[in-house]
């Protein structure tokens, strides 16, 4: 099963918060208790989006986070390569030489577009439509 972590999908909460109140500044304790995640948790990520670009930080008395881009400009696969590093469904999409029938194999070239596939859907998606209005995803139909 493709998923991602639960500090990706909590990043995505905390960004998804931020960007229903675009010009406030939030300090750490403020946003855990808004999205109900312990302050440590909230910190971490913060520390980790804010390396990344996604969110600012000011200092100071009234100072605190928000995010570096409107909520139009922040997308899913921004937030993911933040919290889980480049997007793939295999090992060997990553880095070569981390398998010993890679020289020999015929679909690490599809992994690779799979990637593609899955980084520009992500791509697609802001922060925008995501407090926009609400996806309904469709229900999972399985085959055999």
């Amino acid at each position: 099963m493709l998923r991602v972590s639960k500090m990706t999908d909590y990043g995505s909460v905390l960004l998804t918060f931020m960007a229903r109140h675009p010009n406030q500044i939030f300090s750490t304790a403020s946003l855990a208790r808004a999205i109900y995640l312990p302050p440590t948790t909230v910190s971490k990520l913060l520390k980790i989006l804010h390396s990344s670009g996604l969110v600012h930080s000011t200092r100071g008395k009234k100072g605190g986070y928000r995010l570096a881009y409107p909520a139009q400009q922040i997308t899913l696969a921004q937030i993911v390569d933040a919290l889980e590093g480049s997007i793939a469904v295999t090992e060997c999409s990553i880095k070569k030489d981390l398998c010993q029938i890679e020289k020999h194999c015929e679909i690490r070239g599809h992994w690779l577009g799979i990637n593609r596939v899955i980084y520009n859907s992500l791509a697609q998606v802001t922060l925008q439509d995501m407090i926009s209005h609400e996806i309904k995803p469709e229900p999972l139909t399985l085959t055999r």
